[in-house]
């Protein structure tokens, strides 16, 4: 029996991601959430055999939601759902360690073949789809993103939110001497010098839907 974690917030589409994985398995267990807090919630209680996130979601936008679920199962496999499938975004997606990409747009037996390669632990992209064939920078920084782990990852957030130190360390239940380790850690990691080139580096994440 697999267990499986919708992440996605447009109704439709949700149905037919768990319509399409009730056909691969018809015992499957599914595990549905609407924003990244309540897949992150579920992702730290229950090992998923596979998670399908929605690139965007009501509480983060782009990759994001992507890197922090990727460190609080490092093993998980993740495949982005969403309704843009240029392949830069695809590329970025695989960079980031997303095992597959689902576009909203998929019928319902293209969206059962993806669910069933992906449980099979194969890899799952649109026909078509040269991963390998770009040296998008985007990519390079998403693989930057995902060396991040959730306490930095949380941090980065709260900073693209505009929050001081101060009240990150209040937010976040830290010391301030430790906000500021994050953020030099945050800085090396992303190959950045500053708050504001750390921000671009999120916002380079996004995606509209």
């Amino acid at each position: 029996m697999s267990q499986i974690l919708v992440a996605d917030d447009h109704p439709m589409c949700a149905t037919a991601l768990a319509m399409a994985a009730r056909v691969v398995d018809p015992a499957v267990t599914i595990d549905s959430a609407t924003t990244l807090a309540e897949a992150e919630d579920f992702a730290r209680v229950r090992p998923h055999d596979l998670i399908l996130l929605d690139l965007m979601l009501p509480d983060v936008q782009g990759f994001a939601g992507l890197a922090v679920l990727r460190a609080v199962r490092p093993a998980a496999r993740i495949a982005i759902v969403s309704g843009r499938d240029d392949p830069s975004v695809i590329r970025q997606a695989v960079a980031l360690g997303a095992s597959g990409f689902i576009p909203k747009s998929s019928p319902i037996d293209e969206m059962v073949a993806a669910i069933r390669s992906l449980l099979a632990g194969e890899r799952w992209i649109p026909a078509g789809i040269d991963i390998g064939a770009s040296d998008d920078r985007r990519a390079d920084l998403a693989q930057r993103m995902g060396t991040l782990s959730i306490a930095q990852l949380r941090v980065l957030r709260a900073i693209a939110n505009g929050h001081q130190n101060k009240q990150i360390a209040y937010d976040l239940q830290l010391a301030e001497p430790t906000v500021k380790s994050h953020l030099s850690a945050i800085f090396r990691k992303l190959g950045v010098s500053n708050r504001t080139q750390a921000v671009l580096a999120l916002q380079a994440f996004d995606a509209e839907d």
